[in-house]
């Protein structure tokens, strides 16, 4: 993966601001270094004001012809690419033949910048299958395009001053240059108190924002206003299947087909490649479905815990050996995970309370001592509705119980996703979350099978706010790529679809990937039940009271942080009373005054 970076400006910059900028983006560059140790590069434009920075990672054509930023063979259009674009080789193959286009080498880059010229930016971003997010400017025109790819996979972020335009793949990045006052977005911190993540357009900062996924920025030079535009968005969609075994059957093997040409394109690299191994059944399914179906070694990468009973390394070597991979295990004890954990906090671009960063970030890093390149199975639990706080949502939340679809969500929040609960609202003048909560109710409204129509919600803020953003980052720390089979377009578009019997069956969630399972011999998978990537449950009743201290004491950090009392004095003692309701608010509460502090001693002290 890569990191990218850049400046938009008005054409009326003198020679000083330029070179200023030009070394601003140089900084950044330097700042992302970890998300592209294998080079860098920028490109500079004078006359249009108009600067791009790459950090390359080299996963798929190591030459020189894969490095960015890259022109075109005109020098008219210009890309800085952070991603992966599986299907290129059918569009490049598609280029050739309809534009004659002349390609320099393999690289998925130069495809993303033809398709783009010739096919234009929607029609590309409809037949692109990638992780991505990009920026691609068009000198003829002067138009200058931001695109994230369809589920957020990728990161970007950017903010406007009179100045002109900047971007960048990491908030601490912009944060580096950004020459205001840092201060706190009240409604990014509202936000982060209700889920512990603060999802697109919203960041923690003032000022700053994240371009939401399956969108895309268009501005032009000479017209300093930004327009976003959707492309995607992964709706309900009335369901043809009838409800019958026979359905049911088109639709496993139908996923199944898909998974495989899923996979089959995630597995183009050009450097050592593996799988995450867990003992879910996501994960399982990538790693064994190549070995059975393709024939390739596969090397596969577990952690576990010391003292933790339900460890997933014990079901995953299970799992290794009756698919012949060739399985490698790190077994950490708790001193290794309260120290990782505490070193880990200040390295976060964002503050993300997920309890699983730490126990990923080790996976990560694992991982990383043998390959650049992993494959998860991020996106199963929302797509096929495997989440165990879906299953009696029809029953709590059904029956006209709540008197709007808003209410419905501030419902499932509160018990399906507990954070510091909407008390903390008194905290604040203002209640800065009701666009946020009303954008995402629209698919509650009653009457409605809310099990079938929950994982919508999920999608659309919990998998790229909390989940996506959490692999990034940590993989990113360690210079891994990681990619995940669900997100093939077509099976996005099939999954939208399933009915709700073929989500649930009886007691069992996602019986069609369970019932995969089944059908490559992982029974011992296919039956046990759903159980998150966090922090051993050991280990924060063993550390409570060291857990609890540090939260006493990034409480006191918040109440005297000028990046926080600016907008509100004592935060610290007002968030008080609800940092302990329970382990997520004990948790989140110690990334956010631990994340603002080190923010603060970088750049304010």
């Amino acid at each position: 993966m890569c990191g990218i970076a850049g400046w938009v400006g008005s054409r009326a910059s003198t020679a000083t601001v330029f070179d200023g900028k030009l070394q601003s983006i140089k900084k950044v560059i330097e700042f992302q270094n970890h998300r592209g140790p294998d080079a860098n590069g920028i490109w500079e434009d004078r006359v249009n004001d108009v600067i791009l920075g790459h950090n390359r990672l080299s996963i798929v054509e190591l030459s020189e012809a894969g490095a960015q930023p890259m022109e075109d063979d005109s020098g008219d259009w210009v890309i800085s690419y952070n991603g992966e674009l599986y299907n290129h080789d059918k569009l490049r193959q598609e280029l050739i033949k309809k534009f004659s286009v002349t390609f320099r080498g393999r690289s998925d880059t130069e495809v993303v910048l033809y398709a783009i010229k010739y096919f234009g930016i929607d029609e590309f971003l409809r037949k692109a299958d990638g992780m991505f997010a990009f920026a691609v400017f068009d000198k003829a025109r002067g138009d200058f395009y931001l695109a994230r790819d369809r589920v957020g996979e990728k990161p970007l972020y950017y903010f406007q001053t009179q100045q002109g335009f900047c971007f960048a793949s990491e908030l601490k990045a912009l944060v580096s240059i950004y020459d205001r006052q840092i201060s706190i977005d009240q409604t990014g911190l509202q936000l982060y108190l209700l889920l512990r993540y603060v999802p697109a357009p919203w960041t923690i900062l003032a000022d700053i924002k994240k371009v939401l996924p399956g969108h895309y920025i268009k501005l032009n030079i000479k017209k300093p206003e930004l327009n976003q535009t959707p492309y995607f968005s992964w709706d309900p969609h009335p369901s043809e299947m009838l409800v019958t075994q026979e359905e049911y059957k088109s639709a496993l093997n139908g996923t199944l087909n898909m998974l495989l040409k899923s996979l089959d394109s995630r597995l183009m690299a050009d450097v050592p490649l593996g799988f995450f191994l867990s003992g879910g059944v996501d994960s399982t399914l990538c790693a064994a479905l190549i070995r059975k179906y393709f024939g390739k070694e596969v090397n596969t990468y577990t952690i576990g815990f010391e003292g933790d009973s339900q460890s997933e390394h014990l079901v995953s070597e299970k799992t290794a050996k009756i698919i012949g991979s060739r399985h490698v295990v790190r077994v950490f004890n708790p001193s290794e995970l309260l120290q990782m954990s505490q070193e880990l906090i200040s390295k976060l671009d964002e503050p993300n309370g997920d309890r699983s960063c730490v126990p990923t970030f080790m996976l990560c890093k694992h991982a990383s001592s043998e390959v650049k390149v992993a494959l998860g199975g991020d996106g199963g639990d929302e797509l096929f509705s495997g989440y165990s706080r879906y299953p009696g949502l029809n029953q709590r939340l059904g029956d006209n119980r709540f008197f709007c679809a808003k209410d419905n969500l501030k419902a499932y929040l509160s018990f399906g996703l507990p954070v510091f609960g909407f008390g903390t609202r008194k905290i604040f003048d203002e209640d800065c979350t009701e666009e946020f909560l009303s954008s995402l109710s629209t698919n509650l409204f009653s009457p409605v099978d809310f099990e079938q129509s929950i994982r919508f919600v999920d999608f659309k803020s919990y998998l790229p706010g909390a989940v996506l953003s959490k692999v990034d980052r940590m993989s990113m720390q360690s210079s891994l790529e990681v990619r995940t089979p669900f997100f093939y377009p077509q099976l996005l578009d099939q999954s939208s679809r399933l009915p709700h019997q073929f989500l649930y069956r009886g007691g069992e969630m996602k019986p069609i990937l369970r019932d995969i399972c089944r059908h490559i011999g992982l029974e011992h998978v296919a039956n046990l039940p759903k159980k998150g990537f966090g922090m051993p449950a050991e280990f924060l009743n063993m550390s409570k009271d060291q857990l609890i201290h540090r939260a006493g004491v990034a409480l006191k950090k918040l109440d005297i942080n000028p990046i926080v009392n600016c907008k509100i004095v004592q935060f610290g003692q007002k968030l008080a009373p609800f940092a302990g309701a329970n382990m997520n608010a004990l948790w989140a509460t110690i990334v956010l005054g631990e994340w603002l502090e080190s923010l603060k001693v970088t750049y304010v002290d």
